[in-house]
């Protein structure tokens, strides 16, 4: 595959961003969370730890938006442990509306500092599509720090539905697909409830490794 430099496309998709976004009126808005483990295409990324995360938005109005989330990924290592003790993404997007389908292109590039394999930090680049309460993605692997990862040529389909119950009650279906050049496909799947800022969520992939979650999240 062709390999996209993570900074150049970063970089462009920000500059691009900041540029056309100078004349509208920007938003800036904040989140936090936490998690009793954080789940990521129904692998646990915390080694069932509890995660907490926070992240900064700025939605540019004019259908530009960019941003950054930082996740930790679990507290009981030793000290001779070289995994990462956080994720620290940074993502760009643009999205659109044509007749009543919304639209997204974006890049996410997934960062793992401090920890002693620099090889882990790898990019995406995905579209999706949504109507109504459906929604598609497609995620394609930009590049990788890891030659083997970035040869196996990566790419993720999941497909979400969510369902309001009542005025309090929210019910999400996922099932995504992640499939590979030189290895063995995985899916997984997940049903969440959600009522105001709490989730509760059964999560399950391909290795019948099932896992339920309580999540806590608010924007400001």
């Amino acid at each position: 595959m062709t390999i996209i430099s993570k900074k150049s496309l970063a970089t462009a998709l920000l500059a691009t961003t900041m540029l056309t976004g100078a004349a509208s009126a920007a938003e800036i808005s904040a989140n936090v969370g936490a998690t009793t483990d954080y789940i990521w295409r129904g692998n646990t990324q915390a080694s069932g730890d509890v995660s907490f995360s926070g992240g900064l938005d700025i939605d540019f109005g004019n259908g530009f938006a960019a941003g950054t989330w930082v996740g930790s990924l679990g507290g009981n290592r030793d000290d001779d442990d070289d995994s990462a003790n956080y994720e620290a993404d940074l993502y760009a997007s643009y999205s659109t509306e044509v007749s009543g389908l919304g639209l997204e292109l974006g890049y996410i590039s997934y960062m793992y500092p401090g920890a002693a394999d620099s090889t882990l930090d790898f990019a995406d680049v995905y579209v999706s599509a949504a109507l109504g309460s459906a929604s598609v993605s497609y995620y394609v692997l930009a590049s990788a720090e890891d030659t083997d990862v970035d040869a196996d040529e990566g790419t993720y389909v999941s497909v979400d539905y969510e369902l309001a119950l009542n005025e309090e009650l929210t019910l999400a279906l996922h099932y995504g697909i992640e499939d590979y050049k030189n290895s063995e496909s995985d899916e997984d799947t997940s049903i969440s409830l959600s009522k105001g800022d709490m989730t509760f969520t059964v999560s399950s992939d391909e290795g019948d490794d099932t896992r339920a979650i309580i999540s806590w999240g608010q924007s400001f």
